[in-house]
């Protein structure tokens, strides 16, 4: 027999034929729906519908996986809205096929000092951060040396921007020098 695998919102039975299970709603018509991406177990003998998750490259993290993302907004200079791109596996770098967001709230950008996010970060840097709650939006956290900027331009001419110390970036075409949030243990020009 195939799997059924199911998305959010998939309607896999109606309300009159199973009881809901774990991962599972009924919305106002009686339509059992889906809560996450998994596979459709049916138990025939008590009428329960559930919805085992499924865990691939493309599916949820855990909390503690280190990803990197793409500072995407900054709203009243506070909360910080990254677009989640890949995630560190075994060593390695795996992209993320679908979108994931992740937000850093302001006591996880510095390690107990509070400070506006856009004297840390910048709309367009790579980040690199760690993933400190379970479900999407992924609350991010950059409290730790090796987390922070991997990859940022110039906000005046938009040329890469050199590491020139542990939290000063230079642009080598117009001169400006910018303070980020610098990764310790890796940036990439």
């Amino acid at each position: 027999m195939d799997k059924e695998i199911v998305a959010p919102g998939d309607v896999i039975g109606v309300a009159e034929e199973y009881l809901p299970g774990e991962n599972v709603e009924v919305d106002t018509d009686g339509k059992l729906r889906a809560q996450v991406m998994g596979i459709v177990v049916r138990n025939e003998r008590d009428h329960v519908v559930s919805v085992k998750p499924l865990r691939s490259s493309n599916s949820l993290l855990r909390v503690n996986d280190v990803v990197y993302g793409r500072v995407i907004a900054i709203p009243n200079d506070r909360v910080v809205i990254v677009k989640i791109i890949g995630v560190e596996n075994n060593g390695g770098k795996m992209a993320l096929k679908d979108d994931v967001t992740g937000i850093i709230p302001p006591s996880q950008l510095l390690n107990g000092k509070s400070s506006n996010a856009s004297e840390i970060l910048g709309i367009g840097d790579i980040i690199r951060a760690r993933v400190i709650s379970r479900d999407p939006p992924y609350t991010l956290t950059l409290r730790d040396a090796q987390l922070g900027v991997v990859y940022a331009r110039c906000p005046r001419c938009g040329h890469e921007l050199k590491l020139k110390g542990n939290d000063l970036l230079q642009c080598p075409n117009c001169g400006a020098v910018v303070r980020r949030k610098v990764s310790l243990i890796e940036y990439w020009i």
